[in-house]
């Protein structure tokens, strides 16, 4: 614990961002309708894609704590840059930005783990505690920060942009703090060639795995859109901002806290059960036009699709060797934004004209779920 207390601290900082919970509102100030937003996510999809991989390479080749302070670094300046804009091309300047951000961060975290059990324990079959309680920090930091800057932006969009550069600059200190493991720095001296196709071969060394990554996949599609979108139900039905940040702060924090449940989700029928409740959730969001049993079900999305996700996750980890570890699970994430992509823009179409027919695609999702579990072994 005392190893991993910086990366801890530093995942809860880096989780603490205030202009979450009101982004489209603001979005929606500077004159972008929805299929604008979805523009605007394929562009942030974009920016993740062609960043995924090669910044996997670079953390597993040069180091991952180096990573995660660039991660910093990158959500520091796309919320100036975001807060500052006055229409969709500087937005989309910001929105590729935070791309960077994210690529460089994800799975980073996760493999730090890992290999940190790994060298103080020399297993890590406690890993799944370990990143449900890292999970789960960044869960109650995206709670705390959507309601306050739920409550912030009822009296300025703007201040939650600049306020939100205070916790970056204490989570970049936090992973500088951080030890990094010696193991993850045994790939240095493969030439980077055959780096690359290795962190492939790794990917799609097996069936099951294949398998594996296409359920994960899925359930990232859920989790994306439902984050992604759940502030346009609530355009849709009028709600003032306060709602915003409360709704926010459950839904973007909830969705965190899912990873404390990784350590519950051993059974393929527990799992099995699980998706087929985030279709019936899916149904719910589909055809209510009450705002409070919307929230609920946008929050039971949160938090199912996170549990499962982080789950599968795990399963991923422990099929992958340490040397590129970050580089898989970067082509793993890759390869699942970019069928994200096409999804977000027949979503941005559909909910341009009625959001709630957009949300029937989450049921289709969730169902494609549940036929490739049956396919998994437990």
């Amino acid at each position: 614990m005392k190893r991993l207390l910086p990366l801890y601290s530093g995942k809860f900082f880096l989780s603490f961002v205030l202009w979450y919970s009101t982004e489209k509102l603001f979005i929606r100030s500077i004159g972008i309708d929805n299929f604008g937003i979805s523009l605007i996510t394929i562009v942030l999809l974009v920016s993740c894609i062609l960043t995924e991989i090669p910044s996997g390479i670079i953390a597993d080749r040069w180091s991952r704590k180096g990573s995660m302070v660039l991660s910093g670094l990158f959500l520091g300046i796309s919320s100036l840059v975001a807060g500052a804009s006055d229409s969709i091309f500087m937005y989309s300047a910001a929105v590729v930005i935070w791309g960077f951000h994210d690529a460089f961060s994800s799975g980073t975290g996760t493999a730090m783990i890992y290999d940190a059990l790994l060298e103080e324990q020399g297993h890590a079959r406690n890993f799944n505690r370990a990143l449900g309680l890292y999970e789960a920090l960044g869960g109650v930091a995206l709670i705390l920060s959507n309601f306050l800057g739920g409550w912030i932006g009822g009296y300025s969009l703007l201040l939650t942009f600049n306020l939100t550069t205070i916790p970056i600059a204490i989570s970049v200190i936090c992973h500088l703090l951080y030890k990094d493991a010696k193991i993850s720095r045994e790939v240095a001296d493969e030439k980077l060639i055959k780096h690359a196709k290795n962190t492939f071969k790794c990917v799609f060394k097996s069936k099951s795995l294949i398998w594996l990554m296409v359920v994960t996949m899925m359930v990232f599609c859920v989790q994306k859109i439902n984050r992604e979108a759940y502030q346009l139900w609530y355009i849709a039905l009028s709600a003032p901002a306060i709602v915003f940040g409360i709704a926010g702060s459950s839904i973007e924090g909830l969705g965190g806290l899912g990873g404390s449940l990784v350590k519950y989700l051993g059974s393929k029928k527990v799992n099995i059960a699980l998706s087929i409740l985030l279709g019936l959730a899916s149904v719910v969001l589909s055809l209510s036009a009450d705002l409070w049993i919307t929230i609920i079900a946008q929050v039971l999305i949160a938090v199912v699709s996170g549990a499962l996700l982080f789950h599968f996750i795990a399963q991923i980890q422990h099929q992958l060797p340490s040397r590129y570890r970050v580089g898989s699970g970067s082509v793993i994430t890759a390869v699942g934004r970019i069928i994200l992509m096409p999804l977000i823009f027949i979503f941005g179409i559909i909910s341009n004209q009625n959001v709630f027919a957009a949300g029937w695609m989450l049921v289709v999702l969730s169902i494609s779920a549940v036929i490739v579990q049956l396919k998994l072994g437990e």
